[in-house]
């Protein structure tokens, strides 16, 4: 007999909804503060607990250091090994299943915040050109979606903000990863400028490539171009459905 999920395992939650229904499960597994931000930080990559305090600025090493142990015994994430006083916390299988799911959350947040006739926090994110390079490295996945190719696969490199990052397209799916220690068929170099304001549209194609340095593989950079450089009618339809007067 196989020995019970790490799920299975998992000490009771402190807190609980107490509800016979999937979701209040899942939101008793997921619903407490910074557990989602936690795993977005992790889906580029394993990632030092130092590292991940930087990240989410706000969150205490205690209260980290409480969520972090909470997703290892949860099974969502892997903890590094006794003795790896600098080692890296990661995805477990279990908690990259999630990724899908959280990407639906972002592109919903999108949509929403746009949507709503008053300013706010998140309307005005995703109309600054200082975001993280790693928050821009994400949404080049969310991005992504409404241009699939099934003749491609490949591996690809861009420098954000001479930050690296490693694409993976592969069956239609892009997944992001820091660094760029794999080979790469085709490489772009640019800032978090230009990748936001091609995101909004306000940038065409002619522009954005004037900006970037380009090599590689022509079929890779045009699919990864498309999946940046955004029309302005695509722009309006993908970050603000009924609020195209704030561009």
């Amino acid at each position: 007999m196989s020995p019970p999920s790490p799920l299975l395992r998992r000490k009771p939650m402190s807190r609980t909804y107490n509800q016979d229904c999937i979701l209040a499960h899942a939101l008793d597994l997921l619903g407490e503060r910074w557990t989602l931000l936690i795993l977005r930080e992790l889906f580029l990559g394993p990632q030092r607990f130092g590292d991940l305090q930087a990240g989410l600025p706000g969150i205490g090493a205690n209260l980290l250091s409480k969520r972090l142990k909470e997703l290892d015994e949860a099974g969502l994430i892997e903890a590094p090994g006794a003795g790896e006083s600098r080692g890296r916390y990661k995805l477990s299988p279990a908690g990259e299943g999630l990724r899908p799911a959280i990407r639906q959350i972002m592109c919903w947040s999108i949509d929403y915040f746009m949507m709503r006739p008053e300013s706010s926090p998140a309307h005005d994110c995703i109309y600054s050109n200082d975001l993280r390079p790693d928050s821009v490295a994400l949404a080049i996945e969310l991005f992504c979606k409404p241009h699939p190719d099934a003749s491609l696969n490949y591996v690809a490199h861009i420098h954000i903000d001479e930050f690296p990052y490693t694409f993976f397209y592969m069956n239609q799916e892009m997944i992001a990863r820091r660094g760029a220690d794999t080979p790469a068929v085709a490489k772009l170099s640019t800032d978090v400028e230009t990748i936001m304001r091609a995101f909004r549209g306000e940038l065409a194609m002619d522009e954005v490539k004037a900006r970037m340095a380009i090599t590689g593989d022509s079929k890779t950079v045009a699919h990864l171009l498309a999946c940046i450089v955004h029309t302005k009618d695509h722009a309006d339809k993908a970050l603000a459905p009924r609020q195209t007067a704030a561009l």
